[in-house]
C-alpha cells in the first residue's frame, strides 16, 4: 500500500485512529474520493509524473521522515482543535436559541412597558390632588441590580439614585391618598413584575454572550489551515452547486457526480494556488488537510453552521455601529477592526450589545421607579427622567432587533436530526442494481431533499423479489421526492412509487 493511502487510513479511518475518528464511516468514502482528487491536482500543479514523490528523500524538493511526521502531527493537532470547537459551538448554539426564545417575550413586554410608562405620566389619568408618589427604587450600576429600597408611607425621604446613563436625583416625597391610586397601583404592579424577572434575564443574556465567543475561536482555528476568505469563497461555490442540482428534475447520478467533481476540482485548485496549505504542510500532507477542510468543514451539513456563525458575528459587529453612538473615531476604529476580521472585534461588540441591553433593562426599572417616586405627576412635565425612559425603550428595542436577527440567522441553518422528526413519508424504489450500496441510494435521493434533511434518510430493504427498497424522509420535506417517477442509481433508472 502506498504511503499516501497509509496516511489517509491513519488520519480518517476509524480502525486506524487511536482516538475518535474525524469523519463518520459514511463520510469516509466521500473523503477517499476527495483525497484522490486533491493528490491529482497537486501532481498536475507541480507537473509531477504518475510516480509518487519520495517522502524518504533528503534533497531540497522532498522532506525527511522527521519533517513529514512533524507536518502530520501539526495537521492532526489542528484537526482536533477544529473538531472540538465545532462540538462546543453546537452546544452553545442550542443554548443561545433556547435563551433567546425564553427571553424574547419578556423583553418585548418590557419595551412596551417603557413606552406605556413614558406616555402614562403625561396623561390626564394622573391629574389629581397627588403631590408626590413614592415607590420602590432599584439602585443599578451597569444594568446589574444590587439593591431594593422601599419607602415607608407618609415619610418624607431623600432617595439618591445613580444610573449608568447619567440620571442622579435626590427627591423628597409623601404618599397622599388620591383619585389616581388605582392607576398608580396597577403601574407599580407591572414594574414590580418586570423587576422580578431581571435576574433571570441577566442569566439568559450571559448565555447568549457565551455563544458569540465561539465563532471567533473557530475562525482562528480554521485559519491555522487556510484563509477564512478562501473558505468563504469555496462555501459559496458549493452552495451554488447544490442550489442548481436541487432545482433540476430527474438529474442522473452520473450527471450529479460529474458536476460535483467539477466543483470539487475548482475548490482543490483554489486551495493549491490561493492558500498556504501546500507551503506549510508540503505536497505530501497537503491532500489530507484539503480533504479535511472540504469534507468536514464544507460538506457536513451540521458543521457549516460554524462558518455561518462567523459571518453573523462580523455582520453584528459592523451593524452595531449604526445602533450605538460610539463617536466618529471610535466607530471608524471598530469598523476597521471588524472589516479586517480582527478576532476581538466581533466578540467584543457582540458582548457590548448584550451589556447595553442589560443596562436598558436596568434603566427600564430604575428610571420608571424614579418617576413614580419623584415626579410631580399632576403637572406632567417633560422631565429629563421621562426622556430617559423613551431613550431606554429605543435603545433596548434596537439591541433586541439585532440579537433577534442573529437568532433568525442561526435558526435558519439548523440541520435536522432524526429525533426531531415525528412524521415520515415513505416511497418504494424498485429494481435497484445489485451492486448499489446504501450510499448510492442516498446520493440519488439527496438532490430531491433540502440540504437540512439529508441526514434524515431511512432505508430498508424489502423482502420481495428484486432489489427493492423502502425510503423514508421527513414528511414536511418530501414534496420534491414525491414528484419523481424514477431515480437514477448507478446509471440505472429505478421506479419510484408511493
Amino acid at each position: 500500500m502506498s504511503k499516501r493511502k497509509l496516511l489517509f487510513k491513519k488520519i480518517f479511518c476509524s480502525n486506524e485512529c487511536d482516538s475518535e475518528p474525524f469523519l463518520d464511516d459514511g463520510d469516509v468514502s466521500l473523503a477517499s474520493f476527495v483525497y484522490n482528487v486533491a493528490c491529482e491536482e497537486i501532481r498536475e500543479d507541480n507537473d509531477y509524473s504518475d510516480d509518487e514523490p519520495d517522502m524518504d528523500g533528503k534533497d531540497e524538493d522532498t522532506y525527511s521522515i522527521l519533517s513529514f511526521d512533524e507536518k502530520v502531527d501539526a495537521a492532526v493537532e489542528n484537526f482536533e482543535r477544529v473538531v472540538a470547537l465545532f462540538k462546543k459551538t453546537k452546544k452553545a448554539k442550542d443554548s443561545f436559541l433556547k435563551s433567546f426564545e425564553q427571553w424574547a417575550p419578556t423583553c418585548k413586554n418590557n419595551i412596551q412597558l417603557l413606552k406605556e410608562s413614558a406616555e402614562a405620566i403625561q396623561t390626564d389619568k394622573f391629574n389629581s390632588d397627588i403631590a408626590k408618589v413614592v415607590g420602590g427604587v432599584v439602585a443599578a450600576v451597569g444594568g446589574i441590580v444590587f439593591g431594593i429600597s422601599f419607602i415607608t408611607p407618609l415619610a418624607v425621604v431623600t432617595v439618591p439614585l445613580a444610573i449608568g446613563g447619567g440620571i442622579a436625583s435626590a427627591v423628597g416625597g409623601t404618599v397622599v391618598a388620591g383619585t389616581t391610586g388605582t392607576e398608580i397601583a396597577l403601574l407599580k404592579k407591572k414594574l414590580e413584575g418586570a423587576r422580578a424577572l431581571v435576574q433571570q434575564e441577566m442569566e439568559r443574556f450571559f448565555a447568549m454572550t457565551h455563544w458569540f465567543s465561539f465563532p471567533e475561536e473557530v475562525k482562528k482555528a480554521l485559519e491555522s489551515l487556510l484563509s477564512y476568505n478562501l473558505l468563504k469563497e469555496m462555501a459559496a461555490d458549493l452552495k451554488k452547486f447544490f442550489d442548481e442540482v436541487t432545482r433540476e428534475a430527474n438529474l442522473t447520478v452520473g450527471d450529479f457526480k460529474l458536476r460535483f467533481k467539477e466543483v470539487l476540482k475548482l475548490c482543490m485548485k483554489k486551495m493549491i494556488t490561493s492558500s498556504k496549505i501546500t507551503y506549510e504542510f508540503g505536497d505530501d500532507v497537503a491532500p489530507v488537510v484539503m480533504t479535511f477542510v472540504f469534507v468536514f468543514c464544507l460538506m457536513k451539513g451540521q458543521n457549516r453552521i460554524v462558518l455561518d456563525c462567523v459571518m453573523i458575528t462580523q455582520r453584528l459587529a459592523v451593524g452595531l455601529l449604526s445602533v450605538f453612538d460610539l463617536g466618529v473615531q471610535a466607530g471608524q476604529l471598530i469598523g476597521r477592526l471588524a472589516l479586517k476580521g480582527a478576532a476581538s472585534a466581533g466578540e467584543a461588540l457582540a458582548k457590548f450589545a448584550i451589556m447595553e441591553a442589560l443596562v436598558g433593562l436596568g434603566v427600564l426599572i430604575d428610571v420608571v421607579n424614579v418617576v413614580l417616586s419623584s415626579i410631580d405627576l399632576h403637572k406632567r412635565p417633560e422631565t429629563e427622567a421621562t426622556k430617559k425612559i423613551k431613550e431606554a425603550a429605543d435603545k433596548l428595542e434596537k439591541v433586541f432587533s439585532f440579537i433577534e436577527s442573529v437568532y433568525n440567522e442561526v435558526k435558519k441553518y439548523k440541520t435536522l436530526a432524526r429525533t426531531d422528526v415525528n412524521d415520515w413519508t415513505a416511497v418504494v424504489v424498485s429494481h435497484i442494481p445489485d451492486d448499489a450500496e446504501k450510499e448510492d441510494i442516498k446520493t440519488a435521493v439527496k438532490p430531491h431533499l433540502p440540504e437540512e434533511a439529508w441526514s434524515c434518510i431511512k432505508l430498508k430493504k424489502l423482502p420481495t423479489n428484486g432489489n427493492n427498497w423502502l425510503v423514508k424522509v421527513p414528511t414536511n420535506h418530501s414534496q420534491l421526492l414525491l414528484e419523481q417517477s424514477h431515480l437514477i442509481i448507478n446509471e440505472k433508472s429505478c421506479a419510484v412509487t408511493q
